[in-house]
This record gives structure tokens, C-alpha cells and sequence, in this order.
């Protein structure tokens, strides 16, 4: 298969990276529009350096993996589906709800192959949570919450930390929970960052879960943890560590995870949805309701309310503020 690479900063080089070691697939050229990081992403991966991203969607790939900054997602996005090539996007899918459904809609009708790059969703932590909660022993999920922190990346500055940081949270809460949210509230502030950079943001799902999220760029320390309540026990994941504890009501223990690395599940995963034609599990709709969750949080946060989501799917999502547990206009 023939696959190129959009965007080849920090994260795009891990995509060129993955995909130049494996079967099957050939690195057909890689973009930056820093001329200097492309030539040195394709000297090292053997590739050709494009400047310009039309130049290497004129290539035709089979596919491309969009690594650019989120407000230009949906430019590329389109360029490369409007050409029939298979999408996948980094997290989150677009900048705005309205640019992430015709994302959608336009991948859709294109008939092409769209998967978002929600990369927590193939930690082998996460898979075997989800896989414990579908065996039914730990019963119904009560409270979730997450602590995802670390030191400012000076490279973020098109997003805030709610929208780059805490969609990953919004998407594994509501598909650990296998329920939308529907209700959301958010503080925010902004200290070394033009947007927020530390955020505290609350979420009731339709399935009366509740979640919490804490997440700032103002740590020393890089942590990502995950804390979960069930009817049968508590959960304890850390991310990067790949690790789960299970505590029930007599003891504490670890389960075996085979550890593995997050992105290379992602882009095999989106490799073999392309060859088969199968859906991705993490496509449009979840990819549309995460963005969307993110942007009613920082709304929350700038009106100081919480914000009720109407809607019932990624096609019709409306946020309302509530008072005193009523919504108004």
C-alpha cells in the first residue's frame, strides 16, 4: 500500500517512522511545509520531501495521514478525500464541529476510509479495561476520572489544552462508558499559554455516569492516569505506564497486559480497515462528539454556566446553557 505523511513534526516523524518499518507498505513521500524537517524526515525514512501538501496528494497515494496543525485538518482533510484517498487524521478531527461533519460527510460520500487518530483508544491498558467491562464482572461504571498533565509543549499554540489534551479523556470516558455526555461544565485559566493551559471539566453522560478531568500544562511532571468506579470494584489505569489494578473488596491486582506501542496499533489497525473495507471503530461520529465535547468546555469555562448537549448523533450537536438545572435561550 502506498502511504504518505502530511505534517512531520513531533508526531507526523513517529507516523513516517511506523510506516517505513512495515510489510507491505510503501513510504511514498512525506510534507512539512518546513523545508528543512522534510528533507531530514525523508533522508532518514528513504522517502521524497514535498514542500507543498498538494504536490504529494497529486501522487495519488492509496492513503495519507494528516499530521497538521488542527485548524488546517480540514483543508488537507478535503484535499486528499475529494482525490479518493483514505484519511487518517490526527486528533481532534477539526478545529470546529461544523468543519468535522462535512469531514464526515464528504469521507462518506467519497466512499474513502476515515479514521481519527484517538490514540489512548489503542492503549493495551484501555483495550483490556473495555475487554473487563464487556465480560460484565465489574458491573456498571458509577464515576471515571482522569489526571493527564505535563510541561507546556511550546509547539501547541493553534489549541488550548482543553481541545489538545482533553478530547483524548472525553473520547475514553464516553467509550468506556458506551454513552454520549449530555452535560458538561468547565473552569479553565491561562497562565504561560494565549489560550488555557490549565482545565478542570466535569461530565454527566446520558447513561448517569459521571466523569471528571484534570489536565494542565503547568506540571514539572508528565503524568496520564486513569480512576474508575464500578458496582464491583475500582480501577486504576496508568497510560503510560500500560499498567491496570484491579481493586475489589478484599485485595489489590494487577492484570497482565501484553504492552505494545499506542501508535503503531492506531496506523495498523487504520492500514487493515483500508484493505478490508471494514469500519474503524473510532471514525467520524465519536471523533465529531469529542471535538464537539471539548469546544462546549471551553464555552462552559467563558460563560461560567454548564452546558447541556441536545442532539442524538455527530450530525446534530447543540450545546445550551443551563441554570439552576434548567436549560434557557
Amino acid at each position: 500500500m502506498r502511504v504518505g505523511v502530511i505534517g512531520v513534526g513531533v508526531m507526523g516523524r513517529n507516523h513516517a517512522r511506523i510506516l517505513s518499518e512495515l510489510d507491505g507498505v510503501e513510504l511514498v513521500g512525506v510534507c512539512d511545509t518546513n523545508s528543512k524537517t522534510a528533507d531530514e524526515i525523508a533522508s532518514l525514512y528513504k522517502t521524497i520531501p514535498f514542500y507543498n501538501p498538494e504536490e504529494l496528494i497529486d501522487r495519488k497515494p492509496d492513503a495519507l495521514h494528516v499530521v497538521v496543525p488542527t485548524y488546517i485538518h480540514h483543508e488537507i482533510a478535503k484535499l486528499a478525500i475529494d482525490r479518493g484517498i483514505h484519511v487518517l487524521i490526527e486528533k481532534p478531527i477539526a478545529d470546529t464541529v461544523e468543519h468535522s461533519q462535512d469531514i464526515f460527510q464528504i469521507a462518506a460520500t467519497a466512499g474513502v476510509t476515515l479514521m481519527v487518530g484517538h490514540i489512548e483508544r489503542f492503549n493495551p491498558a484501555i483495550h483490556k479495561l473495555k475487554d473487563l467491562i464487556a465480560e460484565g464482572n465489574l458491573g456498571n461504571m458509577i464515576s471515571v476520572s482522569t489526571l493527564r498533565v505535563a510541561p507546556y509543549p511550546i509547539r501547541i499554540v493553534d489549541t488550548g489544552i482543553i481541545v489538545d489534551l482533553g478530547c483524548h479523556d472525553i473520547d475514553i470516558m464516553s467509550y468506556l462508558a458506551d454513552s454520549l455526555v449530555r452535560e458538561v461544565f468547565c473552569t479553565a485559566s491561562s497562565t504561560i499559554h494565549h489560550l488555557e493551559d490549565t482545565a478542570s471539566i466535569s461530565l454527566t453522560f446520558e447513561n448517569g455516569a459521571t466523569g471528571h478531568i484534570e489536565t494542565s500544562w503547568l506540571s514539572k511532571i508528565k503524568a496520564r492516569k486513569l480512576f474508575a468506579t464500578f458496582e464491583a470494584g475500582f480501577v486504576l489505569v496508568d497510560f503510560i505506564n500500560q499498567s491496570l489494578i484491579l481493586y475489589d473488596d478484599d485485595s489489590a491486582r494487577e492484570i497482565d497486559i501484553v504492552k505494545a506501542e499506542p501508535l503503531r496499533e492506531e496506523i495498523t489497525e487504520f492500514l487493515r480497515c483500508v484493505e478490508s473495507g471494514d469500519e474503524p471503530h473510532i471514525g467520524g461520529e465519536a471523533s465529531i462528539h469529542a471535538v464537539g465535547i471539548a469546544l462546549a468546555a471551553v464555552t462552559s469555562s467563558q460563560m461560567h454556566l454548564p452546558l447541556l448537549i441536545h442532539g442524538k448523533g455527530a450530525m446534530d450537536f447543540t450545546p445550551e446553557p443551563v441554570q439552576n438545572g434548567k436549560s434557557f435561550n
